[in-house]
Formats: structure tokens, C-alpha cells, sequence
């Protein structure tokens, strides 16, 4: 699946292990839909010969659930120039980053699945949710979603959540680059590249968290495609400046070497501190573990390793306390489940009945 994510992105054919069986490429196929690389791999199994594709049935299918990506994307892109319009119209500038704007770094944009549009408004946060927000509004300290015209919409308040001092630094960072960020010909900002290198670092560790398991090898291809954009025109010696500022260092080399290894890419200038290939094992495993499951015991030490590149340098703040409380409350769930389930297997009780009136009944 690797090879053909690779053949699909960058066009570059590697050596080829393919499934032997429909069941094979079934589970392939489910794999990649589980990791967001869907449309990538389709694109990478049409560019082999007839021969080498799955079974008409499943290329069917697969190519069904790909054109379903492409249709969306276009959907996006007709959303993102009404809000283009609108903002321009009331002298509003508009950032686009993350989702969309990660899209258009790719040789297919469309191929790259967009849950949402995050959009930065600079000064016009408040005059934003006014003309926008409208239906299923939601607000936190660092945004408003909003559904518009069937597209559910992030305006974002500040880039990132403050839990960390970390953060709140990060933060700064990418306000100070407001200045110098670049207009599309479509007539949207996009962030600096060295702005927009920090954010997705940020943006992998906000993910970090072993109970909700939220990281996937899409993470892995936007950085690689990211860095493979920006590789060559943004100065080493830059971007480690700004990296040791935010103390980040450490996991963008993770990260790094993650990408050089799935993608086989070489950033060779940008390795600026070693990362071992058992810490990028355990980054591997943690990223192909499946959403919500359950991390053993015996796997504990996989999300200690790769926890240790997110919290190097930094104080046991709210973040760190967060994750503790997270998982704490993730495993007090399942237990009270498990209790639950034992309970009326147990003494017959009907599952339409609550679980505090089935315990009352016990």
C-alpha cells in the first residue's frame, strides 16, 4: 500500500508488493480509507498495467469512493471563491490554511480528502461570524464553525489552542508573519513557508494524544508534499533558527524522518538533530494503530517514546495534564462499558434500559 501511496502522490514508481487476493485488496482498500489515503492509492493503482489492478467488482468500488473525494473537492473550491467574494466585497482578507490550501501542494489537489475550510480573518474575526455564521454554530476560545452552503466552515479566532506555553509562543510566532503572507491569484492568503512548516508541526502535536488516536498517514504525506514544496527556497539555517526558538525541534526531525521513510524522500539540510530508527517505528506503529482502539500495556512504551519528542523542553503544563486526564477518562469509560455489558448479560436487562436504573435494579 506504501509503494502505490507513493506511485499516487509523487509519481515516482518504487518497488511494488500487491495483493494476491480480492480479501487482500479489500483490506487494503479499508486500510487506506482508514488512514485518508484513499484517492492517493486509486491514483497510484490506475497508473499500473490492467493486469496488476484489483478485480473489476473492487475498482469499481474504490474508484466510486475516490470520485466521491473529487466531487467534494470541487464543492470546496466553489464555497472558498463565494467566501473569496464576499470577504473582497466587504474589504475583508482572507488566510486559507490547513484542508484546501494543504491541497493545492499537490500534482492532483483533488486527491487530497478536505473535511473543512479553516479560514483566519486577520482583524475581521467578529465581521466574519456576522456575514457567515449562521447555521450549526458552534464557538470556542479559538474559533467559530459554522455550516455554509453545506461546507462546514472554521474561523478561526487564533491559530492554536493555548494549553501550553509552547502554544501561546507558536501563536506570537505566526501573528508575527502576518505581514508577509502570500496572495494567491485566486485572492486568498496563505501563511509564509516557514510559518506554515511550524503550524503543521503544532498541528501534529495538538493530535498527539493516545486516546482519541487522531493521527494517520495523511499527517505523514501533507508534511512530506509540504516540505517537498518548500525544500530549496526556505534557508536551513532559517528555519532551525525559528524550530529552536519554539523548541519543536526535536519533533519536526521525528516527523521528518517519518516522511523520509513511508515516502522515501531526502531532506538531508533539514536533519537537524538524530532520531532513532526505533522512535520512528514506534511513530509508525502509533500512526497505523486504528482510530479508538485501545493501546495495550504492552505497547505503552510506543506512545512514551514518541510522547517524549512532543514534551522535550517543555514544563508538565495543562497540555501534559490534559493528555494525563484524557486517557484517565478514556479508560474510565470503557471500564464503566465493560461493567455495564457484564451486568446485563448477566442478570438479563434489556439494553433500552439506562445504565444507572439497570444498576439500582442489580
Amino acid at each position: 500500500m506504501i509503494g502505490l501511496l507513493c506511485y499516487g502522490v509523487l509519481d515516482e514508481k518504487p518497488e511494488l508488493l500487491l495483493p494476491s487476493t480480492e480479501v487482500d485488496w479489500d483490506k487494503m482498500m479499508d486500510i487506506a480509507a482508514t488512514q485518508g489515503i484513499l484517492a492517493w492509492v486509486w491514483d497510484g493503482i490506475c497508473k499500473l498495467p490492467k493486469e496488476n489492478q484489483p478485480p473489476r467488482i473492487m475498482s469499481i468500488n474504490w474508484g466510486l469512493s475516490a470520485q466521491e473525494i473529487w466531487d467534494r473537492y470541487e464543492v470546496h473550491k466553489k464555497v472558498l471563491r463565494q467566501l473569496i467574494n464576499i470577504c473582497t466585497q466587504n474589504h475583508m482578507r482572507l488566510l486559507l490554511f490547513k484542508g484546501i490550501a494543504l491541497s493545492e501542494l499537490f500534482p492532483k489537489p483533488e486527491s487530497r480528502p478536505s473535511g473543512d475550510i479553516d479560514i483566519y480573518l486577520f482583524d475581521d474575526y467578529k465581521r466574519g461570524d456576522e456575514l457567515f455564521a449562521r447555521i450549526n454554530v458552534t464557538r470556542t476560545n479559538k474559533r467559530t464553525g459554522f455550516d455554509y452552503q453545506g461546507v462546514h466552515i472554521e474561523n478561526h479566532r487564533i491559530f492554536l489552542n493555548t494549553y501550553t506555553k509552547q502554544q501561546v509562543d507558536a501563536i506570537k510566532y505566526l501573528e508575527s508573519t502576518l505581514d508577509v503572507v502570500v496572495k494567491t491569484t485566486e485572492g486568498y492568503y496563505i501563511m509564509s513557508p516557514i510559518a506554515d512548516i511550524v503550524y503543521q508541526v503544532m498541528h501534529f502535536i495538538a493530535h498527539f494524544d493516545d486516546a482519541s488516536a487522531s493521527l494517520s498517514l495523511k499527517f505523514v504525506v501533507d508534511f512530506g508534499v509540504t516540505l517537498q514544496h518548500y525544500y530549496g527556497r526556505v534557508s536551513a539555517e532559517d528555519l532551525k533558527k525559528v524550530l529552536e526558538q519554539l523548541k519543536i525541534v526535536n519533533v519536526f526531525c521525528l516527523m521528518l524522518s517519518m516522511v523520509e521513510t513511508v515516502l522515501g524522500l531526502d531532506y538531508e539540510s533539514y536533519r537537524f538533530s538524530a532520531v532513532s530508527p526505533e522512535d520512528v517505528n514506534a511513530l509508525y506503529r502509533l500512526v497505523m494503530r486504528r482510530p479508538k482502539d485501545f493501546v495495550p500495556l504492552i505497547e505503552r512504551n510506543i506512545w512514551d517514546r514518541v510522547q517524549f519528542y512532543c514534551t522535550r523542553y517543555r514544563q508538565f503544563d495543562r497540555l501534559f495534564k490534559y493528555l494525563l486526564i484524557s486517557r484517565f477518562s478514556f479508560v474510565i469509560r470503557s471500564l464503566k462499558e465493560l461493567i455495564s455489558i457484564s451486568i446485563r448479560r448477566l442478570f438479563h436487562i434489556p439494553a433500552n434500559i439506562p445504565y444507572s436504573v439497570a444498576i439500582r435494579k442489580v
